[in-house]
C-alpha cells in the first residue's frame, strides 16, 4: 500500500490544485495560502469513528508517515460513501447509517460526499495515467 509523506502530498496538491478544483470539486480550507496536505486530509478527518475504522481497514488513513491509500480498495469505499448519501437522501436511517452511527445531514457530507472527494482527488493524483 502506498504512503505519501505530507510534504510530498502538499507538493502534489499544489501542482494539481487547478485540476483538483475543476475536476473533483476540491475546495482548499483557506484562501490566504496555497493549498496543502491538510486541505486534502480535511476530507477524511471529519468522518465518524466507525467510518474512520472502515477507511483504515480499507487502507485510507493518515498517520506520522503520511497518507496511506490503497487504490484497489477504493471501489468498496466508494460504495459505502454512495450508500450513506442515498440512504440519507431517502431518509432511511436503518441500513448503513445505523451500522455506522450516522444520523444527521452533516454525516451525509462528512461520511459520504467528502469521502467521494478524497477518492477522486487521490485517483487524479496517483491513479493510472490515461
Amino acid at each position: 500500500m502506498p504512503v505519501v509523506s505530507l510534504t510530498q502530498l502538499t507538493n502534489d496538491v499544489q501542482s494539481c490544485a487547478g485540476r483538483l478544483t475543476e475536476q473533483v470539486g476540491f475546495i482548499p480550507q483557506a484562501t490566504d495560502r496555497p493549498a496543502n496536505a491538510a486541505d486534502l486530509l480535511f476530507y477524511i478527518s471529519n468522518t465518524s469513528m466507525p467510518v474512520a475504522a472502515f477507511l483504515r481497514q480499507h487502507g485510507l488513513f493518515a498517520d506520522y508517515e503520511g497518507l496511506h491509500y490503497d487504490l484497489a480498495q477504493f471501489r468498496d469505499t466508494r460504495e459505502l460513501a454512495k450508500k450513506v448519501i442515498s440512504e440519507r437522501q431517502a431518509n432511511n436511517l436503518d441500513g448503513v447509517c445505523r451500522a455506522f452511527d450516522l444520523s444527521s445531514d452533516d454525516d451525509t457530507d462528512n461520511d459520504g460526499g467528502y469521502i467521494l472527494t478524497i477518492l477522486a482527488a487521490l485517483e487524479l493524483m496517483y491513479g493510472p495515467k490515461k
